[in-house]
Formats: C-alpha cells, structure tokens, sequence
C-alpha cells in the first residue's frame, strides 16, 4: 500500500522532493519514504525516482522535515484513527 503524503513544488530544473506513506507485506509498520522526482521523466512516461529517505512514521515524525508534509501526514493518520473508531 503506497499513498502520496505530499509533493514539493518544482524548482528549475521540474524537480521536486515527494514523500508517501508505505507499508509492505512484509513489514509490521508504515514507512515515510522521501524521494527526489525528475518531473520532465515523470511526463514523458519513464518515472526516475531517486530514493532519500526511508523512516518510521515515528521516526520521521521527530525529524526536522517541512512543516506542510508533517501536517498532511499527521491529517490522514487522523483520518484513518476515526474511521477505524
């Protein structure tokens, strides 16, 4: 399961930092990965993704990481928590 957190606005060059949250059959918690996005290769069909980060969600939460990302991701973990309650 993969769902976008948040993407970065593109600087010059159509480049942008995004981050998603993850969890993988195989791991018993999510992940917050932060990836840098080469958007021109995003369009033209061959997405180039270049790993930065990969952290717990608690992890990522204790982490000097923009404000706008640690909001939308704290927003849809609360999402989650009432729809489950």
């Amino acid at each position: 399961m993969e769902t976008l957190i948040f993407r970065g606005r593109p600087d010059e060059r159509n480049e942008c930092d995004q981050w998603t949250l993850e969890r993988h059959q195989d791991d018993e918690q999510e992940f917050v990965v932060q990836e840098h996005v080469k958007l021109d290769a995003l369009m033209a069909g061959k997405p180039h993704l270049r790993l930065v980060r990969r952290m717990t969600v608690p992890e990522f939460l204790k982490t000097d990481q923009p404000a706008a990302v640690q909001h939308r991701l704290r927003a849809l973990l609360d999402t989650r928590l009432a729809v489950a309650s």
